[in-house]
């Protein structure tokens, strides 16, 4: 046995050393410990751990509760791609009879962008890992449900395509294809933009057909509008292009039309034979964005896209938005009169006035000769005592019913006359 070390003594010169830092040392066992402990919870799980479970209330038959796991293990399927560790759920109930528990289909999976057809439902994720990224580029999958049964939903297929969805609008069917517009990185991690057209095969894949790439080169997609065998991709970073894209025979898109303008749509709505309507950022040559703008686009010929008219909705010093934006759903088009309506809310100051502010709807006449006019504003009530900048009575959602347009805020709801918006009735809830 050695002797203890004492001080002074001489090191062997055929000894060797090591650095050891504990923390190392430390991490390692905590890493180590952590992985056994999730094996055995793993080891000792069941179905109940995993599965997604239901809570139904029988509120006609007396308030009866029962609950339980939405699926047993072999209504999950398993997609031919990782695409996360959730379980994505589709549920066919029929709204027409008493409500039950229905007809329940998992499949292993995220789902953020949800997509209908006629026939079939498409849900895409994008699973974006923890882990820093040492390569640029994204992947997006997409599976398809067949819900052309009122009584079950049926799991088809699973494709993927480059990029990440920027919503329900960036997919669409047509002739069983389906059509997804989508964002990627590039080698430089710069935004470049594509369309793919994928088709379901024999083996439940859905498989890429055609192509079209190279849509706004360091841009992202900020609109997109699929109508018929032609597609509409809005890209913006400093000036908008407009591209027109001919997909008419699925397996070779292409793109025929392209219209650059400052500013962006960032949704895209037809107005009428060969019209658009975009609801938008006005901008200048520079890249900058200000205020809310309506634009309205003549794509009749779509290798030729003009834009016809724009009208600024809100004030050009940035204060100003839509929820449209973001939600389709906050748009209004009614056909029968053209008129557009749209949820504003803007701030603005000068030192003359001071403070103003608009939380409301507007309403806008949209013709082709005369352009886009403003018929009249909308707003709600604030509460008793509330001045200024109020979030509960910014409007959400417009809709038409007879010759009355109802507007709906957190506040109430409130009828205006569908000719000129005037103010009907106020019920605030």
């Amino acid at each position: 046995e050695p002797a203890p070390a004492e001080p002074g003594d001489d090191v062997p010169g055929d000894a060797s050393f090591r650095e050891v830092n504990p923390w190392d040392v430390m991490w390692d066992a905590a890493v180590t410990a952590a992985k056994i402990h999730n094996d055995e919870v793993i080891d000792n799980s069941t179905p109940d751990n995993w599965l997604p479970k239901y809570v139904y209330q029988d509120v006609a038959g007396g308030g009866n509760v029962t609950q339980g796991l939405l699926h047993d293990c072999d209504e999950v399927m398993y997609p031919g791609s990782y695409s996360g560790l959730g379980i994505l759920s589709v549920m066919t109930l029929d709204l027409s009879t008493k409500l039950t528990l229905g007809d329940a289909i998992g499949l292993m999976s995220e789902g953020e962008t949800v997509y209908s057809s006629r026939e079939n439902l498409y849900v895409a994720t994008t699973p974006w890992t923890a882990q820093i990224q040492q390569e640029p580029g994204v992947t997006s999958y997409v599976h398809k449900f067949d819900v052309g049964d009122p009584n079950k939903t049926e799991y088809r297929a699973s494709g993927q395509v480059p990029g990440y969805l920027m919503n329900q609008w960036s997919m669409s069917e047509h002739n069983g294809d389906l059509r997804v517009a989508s964002t990627d990185y590039t080698e430089n991690w710069d935004e470049e933009s594509q369309v793919n057209v994928l088709r379901e095969d024999d083996d439940n894949n859905l498989e890429t057909i055609g192509q079209v790439g190279g849509l706004g080169k360091g841009e992202r997609i900020y609109a997109v509008r699929f109508i018929g065998e032609t597609g509409y991709v809005v890209t913006f970073r400093q000036i908008d292009p407009l591209y027109t894209i001919d997909a008419s025979d699925p397996t070779a898109p292409a793109v025929v039309g392209e219209l650059k303008i400052p500013g962006y749509s960032a949704y895209l709505h037809p107005v009428g034979e060969g019209l658009l309507l975009g609801v938008g950022r006005e901008g200048n040559e520079e890249g900058q964005v200000f205020g809310t703008q309506l634009s309205l686009f003549d794509v009749s010929d779509a290798s030729n896209p003009v834009q016809l008219h724009t009208a600024a909705v809100t004030t050009g010093d940035g204060g100003g938005s839509s929820e449209v934006e973001w939600d389709h759903k906050a748009f209004l088009y009614w056909e029968p009169t053209s008129m557009a309506m749209l949820p504003v809310s803007w701030w603005s100051y000068d030192d003359i006035n001071g403070e103003s502010y608009f939380s409301g709807a507007i309403g806008y006449n949209v013709d082709v000769e005369a352009g886009i006019t403003e018929i009249a504003q909308v707003e709600h009530p604030l509460p008793e005592g509330e001045e200024g900048w109020y979030w509960s009575n910014q409007l959400r959602r417009s809709l038409v019913v007879d010759d009355a347009v109802y507007t709906v805020s957190n506040l109430g709801i409130k009828a205006s006359d569908l000719g000129n918006l005037g103010d009907l009735v106020w019920l605030e809830f």
